[in-house]
């Protein structure tokens, strides 16, 4: 496993104090929101004490930047104390992506780690935000971009969340070779696939990895630089030629 950097370890070292200051003083403490990768770091590397939970809440099960949620395991934490969902709605929203609203929450001088995931959806999209930044947001997002927009807080429980495009790939593998499945979710050659994976370029559940023969199995997420990600969602039988079946979801 690869040492944490100077920035990773100073990220390690606020979960740790957050960690015990939920013990200290009997309360909830978060960290975030975090991207997949910081979550990881976490996770390898923060011991949690006897007696105290740690859990990662982005708002939905399938959340990308999550924050850390840290206390006592005899409390029952409220989520709507630190984390909170916008609905954003307007006549003409079907040409902006997620880059246009990220964009115009950065533009009011909000921090990333305050912004959790951003769900474009068909005339609504849904950002998850820190509480304590919601009023300062809809006094100050008006327009994303040119388009004029409506704000409105919604409960998190009651919200019909866009579920998040994807393209389904069926094919098989001489073997669950990351090199070789990753070809086939790309459609690049194997060679260049290798390349990717040897560069760095390429992540497995977060972790970069560059072993190309490295193994892939079943539900692992592979990010690839420029290119997005994919998950292998199934693995089938085998072809009379010996080949391995397999199922690849690419998210789009």
């Amino acid at each position: 496993m690869v040492q944490p950097d100077g920035e990773e370890k100073l990220l390690i070292a606020k979960a740790e104090d957050a960690l015990r200051l939920a013990e200290k003083r009997f309360c909830v403490k978060t960290l975030g929101f975090l991207n997949p990768h910081q979550r990881v770091l976490i996770q390898n590397y923060v011991k949690k004490p006897a007696g105290m939970k740690l859990v990662f809440d982005g708002g939905f099960p399938e959340a990308e930047r999550t924050q850390m949620v840290c206390y006592p395991e005899f409390f029952e934490p409220v989520r709507e104390e630190y984390l909170a969902l916008l609905e954003c709605t307007g006549r003409e929203l079907g040409g902006l992506s997620h880059r246009d609203y990220l964009g115009s929450l950065m533009g009011l001088g909000i921090v990333r780690e305050n912004i959790g995931d951003i769900l474009v959806g068909e005339g609504k999209t849904f950002f998850f935000l820190k509480p304590e930044i919601v009023d300062y947001v809809l006094q100050n997002l008006t327009k994303i971009g040119r388009q004029g927009i409506r704000l409105t807080e919604c409960p998190i429980s009651a919200a019909e969340l866009p579920e998040r495009p994807v393209k389904e790939i069926a094919g098989t593998v001489a073997a669950l070779r990351l090199d070789a499945v990753l070809a086939l979710g790309t459609g690049l050659a194997r060679g260049k696939a290798a390349e990717l994976i040897q560069g760095g370029q390429v992540a497995v559940n977060w972790v970069t990895v560059q072993e190309v023969s490295g193994a892939v199995k079943e539900a692992d997420l592979i990010s690839v630089r420029g290119f997005g990600r994919m998950k292998l969602l199934r693995i089938g039988g085998t072809t009379r030629k010996g080949r391995i079946g397999i199922t690849i979801i690419r998210y789009v």
